[in-house]
């Protein structure tokens, strides 16, 4: 019997267009009701997906920044909060790079110096709190990730390069849209569902989560219903136990209503 769903949002359970498959709203207090918990997992900030589920909170649990923050009815659950020096040092490394934007992350809003990344994640298709700074020292909250905006591609220029560099110090994964997601060491989705499975005294074979991208990886690898959607490269798929189809589909959730009866 499964007792938690857990869904990635970009390129899983929402549309190329940023649009969210609407008939999950139907489905959420049904899943309430077979006290199955839901979980919105992404690399996107809390205000970002609250907006996405502003109307069903209750029914939603959210897991924001690859990991970094767990919200559950409006209570912190979990945060993992970046040191100063280890931000200053991923930051004089990403400064290294050519033509590339960065992005601080806290709990409530995030910052950037770069008005492309404003531009972008301040527009309807994201709903970011997000505020241009001039120096990371203008910054007075906590930062829970550093990301990377890498338009040259992210795969193929800035991720090998840091992953050399930061490699044992974090963990760092490409997170989709030619970004980098960085957080502290031992940081995932999948140990922030392995916290939650705790919490509620769930296991793995209880657990369905879904997913699209290496940052997936450990949150698919934490559930026995795992699956990677049809446009994932390899190395995601081969981490998964089955493939979900198209997200423009509405692949999530015809897998939700499929395994669950509902």
């Amino acid at each position: 019997m499964i007792k938690l769903i857990a869904t990635d949002m970009d390129g899983t359970l929402l549309k190329d267009n940023k649009e969210i498959d609407s008939e999950i709203y139907e489905l959420l207090p049904k899943m309430k009701q077979k006290n199955i918990h839901f979980v919105a997992a992404s690399g996107r900030q809390r205000p970002s997906l609250e907006k996405s589920f502003e109307h069903y909170l209750e029914d939603v649990t959210i897991l924001a920044e690859n990991g970094a923050y767990v919200v559950h009815n409006g209570e912190e659950i979990y945060s993992s909060v970046m040191s100063k020096e280890l931000i200053d040092f991923i930051t004089e490394e990403i400064k290294k790079l050519n033509n590339v934007g960065i992005l601080y992350c806290g709990k409530h809003c995030c910052y950037t110096p770069y008005i492309e990344c404003y531009n972008t994640l301040a527009s309807p298709k994201f709903h970011y709190n997000i505020k241009l700074i001039n120096h990371f020292d203008d910054i007075k909250e906590d930062i829970i990730k550093v990301s990377l905006v890498d338009p040259q591609g992210a795969s193929g220029y800035s991720f090998p390069i840091l992953e050399k560099i930061l490699k044992g110090k974090v963990e760092i994964a490409v997170s989709g849209f030619d970004c980098i997601d960085i957080v502290n060491k031992g940081v995932s989705k999948g140990n922030a569902i392995e916290i939650l499975q705790k919490k509620w005294n769930i296991m793995p074979e209880e657990t369905m989560t879904f997913g699209d991208n290496y940052n997936d990886i450990e949150m698919l690898q934490q559930a026995k219903y795992s699956f990677a959607m049809a446009h994932s490269e390899q190395g995601v798929k081969k981490c998964a136990n089955y493939v979900a189809g198209d997200n423009n589909e509405g692949a999530v959730v015809a897998q939700i209503k499929k395994f669950v009866n509902i």
